[in-house]
């Protein structure tokens, strides 16, 4: 068995182009196909996957990135759809300081996406039974649960704006400027028809990404409003998420 694993690292080895030493075991024109295979089903799953980034990058450039990143992060999994998990922290790398380092928020952006399409699902809606039977003076303490298909993204860069031109035109004008106003703050989730993007006011970002980290609702309150912003009704807040179904229940 030693043998043959040795023989499958070294065949790999070669696939990669990360040793020349390791190809010397094959016949080029036959390791060539292989190299071929695993190159362009690498770089496809990364497109259907970041269809934002491949989009700003051009499709040659996409490609030379998706080589690279194989070299330097070949999956591991049989499932191709985990190969972009790495994806942020390897443009983050290779790019900060660079022009394209804005790339890397994009990425980050549409993995979040991919693990909203993935995540499990839950039938359960609130009860609101349970919450009836404790006293206010407890509310403070409660822990809320998301519903698991569900992510919060918050970036300088235009996010929003950017999801919808390429849903509506399947293509983009080319690199977005960050925001005039601060950062985009969004809340991604998965519905029917697919993942929903809903921009938040940045209070209400706070609390609920407090919420999603398992703060209780004392300490989400403290960390979501700011000392001079009375702005925020977290009482119309929670009620909204928890009628989209967003909140899902309390932690026990």
């Amino acid at each position: 068995m030693s043998a043959l694993r040795d023989a499958q690292a070294d065949f790999l080895a070669a696939i990669l182009g990360r040793d020349p030493a390791h190809a010397a075991r094959w016949p080029h024109r036959r390791l060539a196909v292989y190299r071929s295979n695993a190159r362009e089903n690498f770089a496809s799953a990364l497109q259907a996957a970041f269809p934002l980034l491949h989009g700003l990058m051009g499709h040659d450039e996409f490609r030379a990135m998706a080589w690279a990143y194989q070299q330097d992060c070949p999956s591991r999994s049989g499932n191709l759809f985990y190969c972009g998990a790495g994806l942020s922290d390897f443009l983050a790398a290779h790019l900060a300081g660079t022009p394209d380092a804005p790339l890397t928020d994009i990425s980050r952006f549409e993995w979040l996406i991919q693990q909203v399409l993935v995540a499990p699902d839950e039938a359960a809606r609130f009860d609101f039974r349970k919450l009836a039977t404790l006293p206010e003076a407890e509310h403070g303490s409660l822990r809320f649960r998301l519903h698991p298909a569900t992510r919060l993204c918050s970036s300088a860069l235009p996010l929003f704006a950017l999801w919808s031109e390429y849903q509506h035109r399947g293509t983009l004008a080319g690199m977005p400027r960050t925001t005039s106003d601060g950062s985009d703050e969004l809340l991604i989730r998965r519905s029917n028809d697919g993942v929903e993007l809903h921009r938040l006011e940045s209070a209400e970002f706070r609390l609920l990404d407090a919420l999603l980290r398992g703060e209780c609702l004392q300490r989400a309150l403290e960390q979501a409003s700011a000392p001079d912003d009375t702005s925020l009704n977290h009482g119309e807040v929670l009620a909204r998420w928890v009628s989209a179904g967003v909140i899902t229940g309390l932690v026990s």
